[in-house]
């Protein structure tokens, strides 16, 4: 214990304390538990009985019918009951019923004519001239339809139970059966017996007096009266409870229905609580001993836990102060695999993904390297330029221009009515958003980009026109864009090119994820502040590249909307884009931080496509010397063929945090 820290001791106490508390109440309420699975196991087992009992009774019906419309089919059965019927030949009618009576191993048969009257029948060679026909069994056999039922036969010891089937007897060419036979299985001791060993349950048939009152026919039991005594007149009854030899039975209760589904008989399973309590409470001592005997080993173990599991929280501990402390390069037990692993290993992923940043902070810190925002590019003639302070719709106040391109120029400004500054976009009037339905397919991706809240991308705001001129609200980010990093710096260490890199792919993963693609990934819009946060601009202005329209090209005089220096081979071509589009850019992105230049150089627009979609891809490794890990991700990246390319911004962001 001496051992223990506060946190360890702190858990073997508590542990120590649940584990008693366990204890007293396992040793109060075991004998419930006891009783309760007891009774559930009853619950199971006079369900199984019932089903069982139910299976039986009906395969009985089942092949004695299936028999018996075999044997009516035969045609010399047929013949021979036809001749007899004609010539009311009794002594022939009796032969055919008790041949019947043996192919089907019955208890008896009896043969009817086309009216239903009785004309022979096994165990009663001198009864005939009954009409059965009011009789459902009878009724449904002389209609064509082969039919099962219970059958009560009255003896000097009460009503016999018999399954019994009906059958027509039909002779080709007739669509009135000729008559039909009846056939009757006993239900009796040792059908009763079969089920006892079937279903290890008492069994118990009855039927029911013209009173409703239930009396026994055929029972396992020795004494059966306390059983139909429980049984009252409910003929619905599904469970029953009564008391024999001062033992509690639970009972299952399942109806035996005529041809006409009238419960005239039923057939109860039983079972003693008594017998089926035995084994649970031998088990009740059993775990008895156990719990007390299991409480010392349990205390014991609890302190190895304690140790195990404080060891590596103190692990994390020591890490987070390092951590503070600025050194990125603590680590923790991240080997097992249960949850204080997985947090071990969360963690190192959280403190590389610190350190990583860091070293960007470090390196945007270093002189020459950061600034406020970029040197405003001058706009050319043909682009919107608004006086610097003019306000627009009423709202936003220009305060500087802040670059220039081919979608328009960019001003920071003053929102009057959020109090705040935000980026303007003036956008460039040769984009015709007025015909062809543009402006609404804009407005559209526009409504899909602002979809996008992630803090890795540059939030757009709105859409607004002013004086004719067309323009979009953003989130004003202060920072460097990568190109502008990339042109004073060169090269970016591997180290520094990997966050901003991952970064970029997170914002792309959450673009994805509510259908919005980029399509014009580039440095130009990878801002990077000074805290070592990346933000993505643009997301939803891109797809004005793709827009018909009537009027002037928009790659005209020079312009271009995109960069065909970061465009996917399927994207220059004009074809359908995916995600993959953005993931090929930021490829070309990655190349170009560790390069110091970008993965296709041309003197002209035409050449620089013809490389992309023609010429293989650089050496990246000689161009880069990034470790093998890089290399391998750029490849796949920068894959001509999409299929080949990786199939989301997280399996390409996955990848880059493999092993290095």
């Amino acid at each position: 214990m001496r051992r223990l820290s506060p946190l360890g001791v702190r858990i073997f106490g508590l542990t120590a304390l649940a584990i008693a508390a366990a204890l007293g109440t396992a040793l109060f309420i075991v004998r419930r538990v006891a009783e309760t699975a007891a009774d559930t196991s009853i619950e199971r087992g006079l369900t199984a009985a019932r089903a069982a009992i139910q299976d039986k009774l009906e395969a009985r019906s089942n092949t004695l019918r299936a028999t018996a419309q075999a044997l009516a089919a035969v045609p010399t059965t047929f013949a021979s009951v036809e001749q007899a019927l004609k010539a009311n030949d009794r002594s022939t009618l009796l032969d055919v019923v008790d041949e019947i009576k043996g192919l089907l191993g019955a208890e008896w048969v009896l043969l009817t004519d086309e009216w239903g009257t009785l004309q022979a029948w096994s165990d009663h060679p001198d009864r005939s001239g009954t009409d059965l026909s009011p009789g459902a069994l009878v009724a449904l056999a002389l209609g064509g339809a082969a039919t099962a039922g219970v059958w009560l036969e009255p003896t000097p010891v009460g009503d016999a139970i018999y399954q019994t089937v009906a059958v027509p007897i039909r002779a080709p060419g007739r669509v009135r059966p000729l008559g039909a036979f009846v056939a009757a299985l006993p239900i009796d001791s040792a059908l009763a017996a079969t089920l006892r060993r079937n279903t290890n349950s008492e069994i118990v048939f009855f039927t029911r007096d013209t009173g409703g009152v239930a009396v026994p026919a055929v029972s396992t039991l020795a004494d059966p009266t306390a059983v139909a005594g429980a049984l009252g007149r409910d003929t619905a009854a599904a469970r029953l409870t009564v008391t024999l030899a001062q033992d509690d039975w639970v009972g299952t209760v399942g109806p035996i229905r005529t041809a006409s589904g009238a419960p005239i008989a039923g057939v109860v399973g039983l079972r003693s609580r008594r017998a089926e309590l035995a084994p649970y409470l031998r088990l009740e001592r059993v775990i008895s001993m156990t719990l007390i005997g299991g409480l010392v080993l349990a205390l014991l173990t609890s302190a190895w836990l304690a140790r195990r599991i404080t060891r590596p929280v103190q692990g994390l501990v020591v890490a987070t102060r390092r951590i503070v402390e600025g050194d990125y390069s603590a680590s923790v037990d991240g080997e097992s695999n249960d949850e204080i692993g997985e947090l071990g290993r969360a963690f190192q992923r959280m403190a590389h993904a610190l350190g990583e940043k860091q070293r960007l902070v470090d390196f945007l810190s270093a002189p020459g390297t950061t600034a406020a925002h970029p040197a405003a590019a001058s706009p050319s003639p043909d682009q919107p330029v608004v006086a610097i302070g003019s306000v627009l719709a009423g709202r936003y106040e220009l305060k500087e221009v802040l670059g220039a391109g081919g979608m328009g120029v960019v001003y920071r400004a003053f929102d009057r009515e959020l109090q705040e500054a935000v980026a303007v976009k003036m956008l460039h009037p040769s984009l015709q958003l007025d015909t062809g339905g543009v402006l609404e397919r804009f407005k559209q991706e526009i409504r899909l980009a602002r979809r996008i809240t992630h803090r890795n991308v540059v939030r757009t705001h709105d859409l607004g026109d002013s004086a004719g001129a067309t323009f979009i609200t953003m989130e004003f980010v202060e920072g460097t864009p990568l190109d502008e990093l990339i042109r004073r710096r060169g090269r970016l260490p591997v180290d520094v090119t990997l966050p901003i890199i991952k970064q970029l792919l997170r914002a792309l993963d959450v673009a994805h994820e509510v259908g919005v693609i980029h399509r014009d990934i580039k440095p130009a819009n990878v801002m990077v502040q000074p805290s070592g946060l990346v933000k993505v601009m643009d997301f939803g202005i891109a797809r004005l590249a793709e827009q018909p329209t009537s009027g002037p090209s928009l790659t005209q005089a020079g312009t271009i909307i995109g960069s065909p220096d970061y465009m996917a081979p399927e994207q220059l071509l004009g074809e359908n884009v995916d995600a993959r589009v953005d993931l090929y850019a930021a490829g070309c992105v990655m190349f170009e931080c560790l390069a110091g230049r970008r993965v296709y150089e041309a003197p002209t627009l035409m050449a620089l496509i013809a490389r992309h979609l023609e010429e293989p891809t650089p050496d990246i490794a000689a161009l880069t010397g990034a470790p093998a890990l890089i290399v391998g991700v750029l490849t796949r990246a920068l894959a001509k063929d999409r299929n080949q390319r990786w199939p989301s911004a997280v399996a390409m962001l996955t990848a880059l945090d493999g092993p290095a």
